[in-house]
């Protein structure tokens, strides 16, 4: 009987891995007999049932079209996989991670290492622009990520960014649109090299290692365990990594009365001036901005109806660490000598500053690791001219292959870490370029661009919000980017020098 697929404005989706496509076939064929109209009624009126505030009018699509897409794979027999059942030229993940497991891997690269910035910049923006710009950013990027979900409803074969860019713009626009994502997942990349390299540095603070042994270090780590190949088998550390950003947090946060003693700490309502609080909302607005690898996350799951609780308790978990982080220590150290950025390192050398740069270590993985997995499977998938590529074939041929994928994206991150001594404030400057159109502007232009028909006054006026705000964010982050290069430029030492500062 022949197979009915949702076909793709690419190729057809061959990363369904499942079986039921003839059960399917007969249900329909009978369900077609008693009635076809009412099966078409009732899949033009289907709306997501999870927290349904932003308006799904117009997803029309049918709904054997939605599920056939969106079902979970079976998993394959060895003689299966060796045949090439279930798997012609299917290079991407089955559907496998369930919502619970989904919410781990949005925190860990939600939240991440920027909440231990979030102090200083309460320290510039003061209590009220402070509080009501993390609220804020919290409600837009719940917003957008629903619009996401929304879209990836409608085509449930697109897996990525740089396939809904052509989806809406065109070739042009996946050129575009793709390079820029991809630029920033190999920059997040990068900044995580970056980010463990400094907690190495600091463990062995005074032992006079050269700066460069810390980056080939961090470079073996991702390189190791960024052998993984989906985001599923990445979710079991996102647990572990989970819990090694919380850690450090508590730890720093229960040191910080006693550092607080004589600092002469207080706090203002009002911020410290225009180009101070810029950079700082940057650091806020940006936190959060991690919608780039939805399409990705979304793709992977075992039920994609669930993301709305993913989302949900990722922003929720993602708001109350921010929020508690950013106020314990503004309280305590705010407008202080002794308040640093990260705050982990406002603690003095001792056991404890131990503890939370061996934990800040062990959490960077994951979202290391989940950009480069991204990474190398689309460099493979793009590049790779020899053998047969499909996910499921385990052969030493296509480990192989990734391998040296692999090695190439983990590699260059490496190289561009060393190369750019003042590369975490050129990360800066990208998120402003990349992310305020893809966590604000974009997600909100596709939606109405798909739902223009059916959206309610409301939903406009909330849509074209993101909108104003995503691309406002674009000029006023790209401004405080440049002026952080400006002011770090000088601060930092050599490319690949052993003196140089990170």
């Amino acid at each position: 009987m022949k197979e009915k697929i949702v076909k793709s404005p690419r190729r057809v989706p061959t990363h369904l891995h499942h079986s039921a496509i003839d059960k399917l076939d007969s249900e329909l064929s009978l369900n077609e007999d008693k009635g076809s109209k009412a099966n078409s009624e009732e899949s033009s009126r289907w709306r997501p049932k999870s927290f349904d505030f932003i308006s799904a009018a117009g997803v029309e699509d049918t709904e054997e079209e939605i599920e056939e897409a969106i079902k979970p794979a079976k998993p394959l027999e060895d003689e299966e996989i060796a045949s090439g059942a279930g798997s012609s030229d299917a290079y991407e993940p089955p559907r496998r991670t369930h919502w619970f497991m989904t919410s781990f891997l949005m925190m860990v690269y939600l939240i991440g290492v920027g909440v231990l910035s979030l102090p200083s910049a309460f320290v510039s923006l003061g209590w009220i622009a402070g509080s009501l710009l993390l609220v804020l950013v919290v409600f837009i990027t719940t917003v957008t990520g629903y619009y996401m979900w929304f879209l990836h409803m409608k085509y449930p074969h697109i897996r990525n960014y740089a396939t809904m860019f052509y989806k809406f713009f065109g070739r042009t626009g996946q050129y575009i649109g793709g390079g820029l994502t991809y630029t920033y997942f190999f920059g997040i990349l990068t900044a995580d090299v970056l980010t463990m390299s400094l907690s190495w540095d600091s463990l062995f603070a005074g032992h006079h290692v050269c700066v460069e042994v810390w980056f080939v270090i961090s470079f073996l780590v991702f390189f190791i365990i960024g052998q993984v190949r989906s985001l599923h088998d990445v979710s079991w550390i996102a647990v572990i990594s989970m819990i090694c950003i919380v850690a450090p947090i508590v730890l720093t946060l229960s040191q910080i009365p006693k550092l607080s003693v004589g600092a002469g700490a207080y706090t203002t309502l009002g911020g410290s001036g225009f180009v101070a609080g810029t950079v700082a909302m940057t650091d806020i607005v940006f936190a959060f901005a991690g919608h780039l690898i939805f399409y990705e996350i979304m793709s992977e799951m075992k039920d994609v109806k669930d993301f709305p609780k993913a989302l949900l308790i990722s922003q929720l978990v993602g708001y109350v660490l921010s929020m508690f982080t950013a106020s314990f220590a503004y309280v305590y150290l705010g407008n202080t000598t002794v308040l640093q950025s990260p705050v982990t390192l406002t603690l003095n050398h001792s056991a404890i500053r131990d503890a939370a740069n061996v934990m800040l270590i062990i959490h960077v993985i994951s979202p290391g690791v989940m950009g480069g997995t991204v990474l190398s499977r689309a460099f493979q998938r793009w590049f790779q001219c020899w053998n047969r590529r499909t996910f499921d074939d385990r052969s030493w041929t296509q480990r192989l292959s990734y391998l040296i994928w692999s090695a190439a994206v983990y590699g260059v991150a490496f190289m561009v870490a060393s190369l750019i001594p003042f590369f975490n404030e050129l990360i800066g400057l990208i998120a402003a370029l990349v992310s305020s159109s893809t966590t604000f502007g974009m997600p909100a232009i596709m939606y109405l661009i798909e739902f223009r028909k059916h959206n309610p006054w409301w939903n406009w006026i909330l849509a074209l919000s993101c909108i104003v705000i995503g691309y406002s964010l674009l000029g006023l982050g790209s401004y405080a980017g440049i002026y952080s290069i400006i002011q770090a430029v000088p601060n930092h030492g050599r490319p690949f020098s052993c003196d140089r500062k990170i």
